[in-house]
């Protein structure tokens, strides 16, 4: 008996807990102050995970509104009262919680102006799964964010620019890179409009009248920065799917979408497409993840390009490959849809947990361009390009306000300063170094065994350093990429040699790099794999090692005793050299004859030794001088660079005068052997801008009118300094034929070089109508910035320009897209005065808030402002005799 009774009430009791709700004790409020105290800065906590998004999309491009329903598939991984997720400037009109068979009503309060919202339950919930509902409708943006739209030659179009934070413009939820979760969305466009999502379209049904809407598949794991909508009267650009290969077994769907008339534009990316991905493919033994490939052409984009999932959107003045496409730009169209196909892989399938981590999508990216392109273009000299990609990251890492690679980010507002030559340049830069240091053999496989772990998931640098070490079954590559990643500043490697007995001993030390003026503590190691390339009459070779204290010494085996040394062998370390006086002009004397990797990490050591106080002015000429007659364009370029950075420096001094005509000699000198166009076009725009030289410039003059008559015929890699001279020489009637001709011909990279070029004019009046195009955004929100820089580059219009963007500074950051406001502390560095640091900090204590996150930009701005004085008066003195 009571045995049964016992029985009896263990069954009670189970079916009440069967019935007790998921939601127990009602809660109160919390108050706005309350709310603003425990919102996140950044990272969410956690204890909320998506799991899947089923997201219905009301878009018409016509209207300046849109509408979204969207309900979240939440794990709660702890008991709540309400949830933090994220929602910017969304008009949210109803929103409900479901869980455990009931569904309550919830609040939505946006907290932070970075988006962050708390959504407040009436009751606790405990630890279960949830479902979200969110009713809501908001504004295309006007800055190229979120889900903005544009309108071009008559038509409009609505485009979602996701990254970095960006998702949250137009879709609530969970924004950040490590909240991966299935999606699956449906599109309602008006008849005859293209939608474009990550995922092929599965359905289309007739909704209201005039409208229609589409439904694609449900994706695989994606974070929301990845997420693709675009709708309008796209041409839509036919091409064969990507074959089977040894790696993936069926076809994938390419296609191609542009605005109406520029479809066979695009014809030259698409056809690059098949080779790239089977390269990526081959190299790592991956296939390419996802159910179709589309690249869209948009008419206007904040960035170059974004990886969205399947759905690769560009700017189309980068992508589009006209008939006069210059080979500098056909170049950069290579390396920047290698670089989008590789976030495919990077980025997307294996994507980085937070943003302190983007070096792992964006470094791969980068690196990328050249691995691949070197295996599509064996003979196209791509190695080259890298250098030059991690000698402009060394430029900015030689700050004492660098950031390190890999470096907390606490606020969404700073989120958006990683993306910067430190994170895509040095962070490629370190990953060539290991690969060389490996072998491409050992490496590339083992990224790919990587890629197939962390797969649809995530994965920070930790898990990157532990598991490289792991494939590659090398513990020192995790010690190399910590060393560099998680550190700031550029390593400097002093190289000595001595000759004796026996093999001649090489003394190898290291120290981070320290400009003039400077704050920088020298005092700092790295792991560095280090390569000297050595000549010793006939005989040549390299001597690697791999340096980890303050000095070591190492035996060049092999040789008696080298004349030249170059402690950077193809310039493939992420480092720079100091060598003796006469080391230094021992490789001035073979510098023509040194591989243009080699050259130009040579060039840039010799450059950065100068601004050291460590190399005297003779013994800099004596290396700029044979790089001036290097044979490599890429070599040529960065030697006018350099001249230009020391005619700046030098001003009135009457060594100025003298080095532009040797400069000029230099150049005739080659005049007759220059073979490549990108040499040849360079020297030409060089003599037209930096020497004034008068044929240049009415040869350039003149190539430009037929292509304002719509006749074309000049390579697109000289329309900026083309359009620089008719700017700077033509007065008003040349202003109003070049913006008559940049409506008429819809080139969308003429565009942005009349952006570029417009700065020039002479007449103040003439730079103030720039000045009032900037301020209208007449060309839209990327050009309006460019105007900005082309006017301060100007030091006729540099006062008058600074003083207006001052006066009216909310107004400038209106009309530029809004991920560019941060940076906007730069436009400052056209004056090259310490004296401008207090009115600088004065505009953005006042201004800041506008330019969220502007805080870094200011810093290397202002230390920028101290050093650039500070070098040219070195620099004067080095040449005073």
């Amino acid at each position: 008996m009571v045995r049964l009774c016992l029985f009896a009430f263990l069954a009670l009791a189970l079916s009440a807990c069967a019935q007790r709700s998921a939601w127990t004790l009602p809660v109160q409020p919390l108050d706005s102050a309350e709310l603003v105290r425990t919102a996140p800065p950044g990272r969410l906590s956690g204890i909320a995970v998506p799991v899947a998004y089923r997201a219905a999309l009301d878009l018409d491009p016509r209207q300046p509104r849109f509408n979204g329903v969207v309900e979240i598939d939440i794990a709660l991984e702890a008991a709540a009262t309400g949830l933090w997720l994220h929602g910017d400037n969304l008009d949210v009109s109803a929103v409900s919680a479901t869980a455990g068979g009931e569904t309550v009503a919830a609040t939505w309060t946006e907290v932070l102006e970075t988006g962050v919202v708390w959504v407040g339950f009436p009751k606790r919930l405990e630890a279960r799964k949830l479902t979200l509902k969110v009713e809501y409708s908001a504004p295309f943006n006007a800055n190229l964010a979120g889900l903005f739209k544009v309108e071009s030659q008559g038509k409009v179009y609505a485009l979602a620019k996701s990254e970095s934070i960006e998702a949250r413009r137009f879709l609530p939820g969970f924004d950040e890179p490590g909240f991966k979760a299935v999606f699956d969305m449906s599109i309602t466009v008006p008849e005859g409009m293209h939608a474009i999502a990550n995922t092929p379209e599965v359905s289309r049904a007739p909704a209201r009248p005039g409208f229609e809407t589409l439904r694609f598949a449900p994706t695989r794991p994606l974070s929301t920065y990845l997420l693709s909508a675009a709708v309008g009267e796209f041409d839509a650009v036919a091409h064969p799917p990507l074959p089977p290969n040894a790696v993936r077994a069926g076809e994938v769907p390419l296609r191609g979408y542009t605005r109406t008339g520029k479809g066979e534009e695009l014809v030259f990316a698409l056809s690059l497409t098949p080779q790239i991905v089977r390269i990526f493919e081959e190299m790592l033994q991956q296939p390419y993840p996802y159910e179709k490939l589309d690249l869209i052409a948009a008419p206007q984009w904040p960035s170059g390009a974004t990886e969205l999932a399947g759905a690769i959107t560009y700017r189309e003045s980068r992508i589009l490959k006209g008939p006069d496409a210059g080979p500098s730009f056909i170049r950069a169209l290579k390396e920047l849809h290698t670089h989008e196909i590789a976030h495919m892989w990077f980025g997307d399938l294996v994507t980085p947990p937070w943003w302190d981590d983007l070096w792992l999508k964006e470094g791969f990216a980068n690196w990328s361009e050249t691995a691949v392109l070197s295996i599509l273009e064996p003979e196209g000299n791509h190695e080259i390009a890298a250098v030059s990609d991690s000698l402009s990251a060394m430029v900015l890492d030689s700050l004492a306000s660098a950031r390190a690679v890999s470096g907390p980010i606490t606020r969404n507002e700073d989120i958006r300063n990683a993306y910067d030559a430190i994170t895509y340049s040095k962070g490629q830069s370190v990953i060539r170094m290991v690969d060389h240091y490996l072998t491409p053999e050992t490496f590339r496989p083992a990224l790919g065994r990587y890629i197939a772990r962390f797969a649809d998931g995530q994965a920070g640098s930790e898990d990157f350093f532990n598991e490289i070490s792991r494939a590659t079954g090398n513990p020192a590559v995790g010690d190399i990429f910590r060393s560099f990643i998680l550190q700031q500043g550029v390593p400097q490697v002093e190289a000595r040699l001595s000759c004796g007995a026996g093999a001649p001993n090489l003394t190898l030390s290291q120290s981070r790099y320290k400009p003039i003026g400077s704050e920088i503590d020298p005092l700092r190691t790295w792991t560095i794999p280090v390569c000297v390339a050595w000549q010793d009459g006939a005989n040549s070779g390299r001597t690697c090692t791999l340096l980890s204290s303050v000095q070591s010494v190492t035996r060049i085996e092999g040789a008696i005793c080298p004349s030249v040394i170059v402690p950077n062998a193809g310039g493939a370390g992420y480092y720079r050299f100091s060598l003796s006086p006469d080391g230094w002009q021992s490789l001035g004397g073979a510098f023509l004859g040194l591989p243009a990797t080699e050259a130009l990490a040579s060039l840039d050591s010799a450059e950065a030794a100068f601004a050291a106080g460590n190399l005297s002015g003779d013994d800099w000429l004596g290396i700029l001088m044979p790089a001036l007659s290097h044979p490599d364009a890429t070599v040529l370029s960065a030697s006018l660079r350099s001249v230009e950075t020391l005619l700046r420096q030098l001003g009135d001094h009457p060594e100025a005068d003298d080095l532009r005509l040797r400069v000029a000699a230099a150049l005739d000198a080659r005049r007759d052997t220059e073979t490549e166009a990108e040499g040849a076009a360079r020297v030409l725009s060089f003599r037209a801008l930096t020497l004034e030289d008068p044929a240049a410039r009415a040869e350039l003059r003149a190539r430009l009118g037929p292509v304002l008559d719509g006749a074309g015929g000049l390579s697109s890699d000289l329309y900026v300094p083309a359009l620089r001279v008719a700017f700077a020489e033509g007065g008003a009637a040349a202003f109003d034929r070049i913006l008559e001709a940049r409506a008429r011909l819809d080139d969308a990279v003429f565009t942005q070089a009349v952006a570029d070029a417009i700065g020039s004019v002479r007449d103040p009046e003439l730079a103030a109508r720039a000045g009032q195009l900037m301020f209208e955004g007449a060309f839209g929100p990327a050009a309006s910035q460019s105007i900005a820089s082309s006017l301060m580059g100007n030091a006729a219009h540099r006062e008058a320009t600074w003083t207006r963007l001052k006066a009216d500074f909310p107004a400038f950051l209106s009309v530029i897209a809004s991920q560019s406001r941060r940076a906007t502390p730069r436009l400052a560095r056209a004056f090259c005065d310490a004296g401008r640091i207090a009115e600088l900090d004065a505009l953005f204590k006042a201004q800041g808030p506008d330019a969220a996150g502007h805080e870094q930009a200011l810093a290397e701005t202002t230390e920028y402002l101290t050093l650039c004085a500070l070098q040219a008066e070195a620099a004067r003195a080095a040449f005073t005799r």
